[in-house]
């Protein structure tokens, strides 16, 4: 039976894609000469653990998942942005995995994916920018700005995907298409943003944060 393109469904183009996707961050992963000190995993522990408890205290909860909460995606941010693109990576995977522990809402393994180790994973863009400040000498509030709005456009982009392909049964009925919907939906994840904006805006909190630097 000769194989055809049109045979594979939107779900498992999608399902390759996030395949790929994770296939490239391993490779990513094992290339990178990025050594895992004992401070780094401590604060990679303590990290998780602030934004974990955080993310049970919920100012608003989304009825087909989602919530927004007091900066919980802070500290793991902080984590990345300090520490760089690779271990921001492998906590946001991992901090991914364990908010699909605490309260999933998952109709099939890409749209997990999507949503949670993904879309999370997306964390490693704050590594990237704060790499970028470091060797350039960006001002730091703005580098602050920057890290989290990527995040979040990156995060957002995942949700959205995930809930046109996969949740578009919740927009029949509202007069508006698939795509309209998840946008609208998925919005959320912008109020948590401007959250963490004000939050970082505060000096006290960038010094705090700045306490987890890599020492020499």
């Amino acid at each position: 039976m000769a194989f055809k393109f049109d045979d594979v469904t939107v779900t498992g183009w999608i399902l390759l894609a996030v395949l790929i996707v994770c296939a490239a961050g391993l490779i990513y992963i094992a290339r990178s000469k990025q050594k895992w000190t004992p401070q780094m995993l401590a604060n990679a522990a303590i990290c998780m653990a602030l934004s974990f408890v955080l993310s049970y205290i919920r100012l608003f909860k989304m009825p087909q998942g989602g919530s927004v909460t007091p900066a919980s995606l802070l500290p793991i941010l902080a984590f990345a942005y300090y520490y760089g693109s690779v271990p921001g990576l492998v906590a946001g995977i991992a901090y991914g995995f364990l908010q699909m522990i605490q309260d999933p809402w998952i109709v099939g393994a890409a749209q997990a994916a999507l949503d949670y180790p993904l879309a999370f994973g997306c964390i490693a863009l704050a590594g990237v920018v704060g790499q970028l400040q470091r060797k350039h000498g960006w001002n730091e509030l703005l580098s602050w700005l920057g890290a989290v709005l990527s995040v979040g456009v990156g995060r957002f982009i995942c949700h959205v995907l995930s809930g046109v392909v996969f949740f578009a049964e919740y927009a029949e009925g509202s007069g508006m298409s698939p795509l309209v919907y998840s946008l609208a939906y998925n919005s959320f994840v912008f109020v948590d943003l401007a959250i963490c904006l004000v939050v970082v805006a505060f000096p006290q909190v960038r010094k705090a944060l700045g306490r987890m630097t890599v020492k020499k």
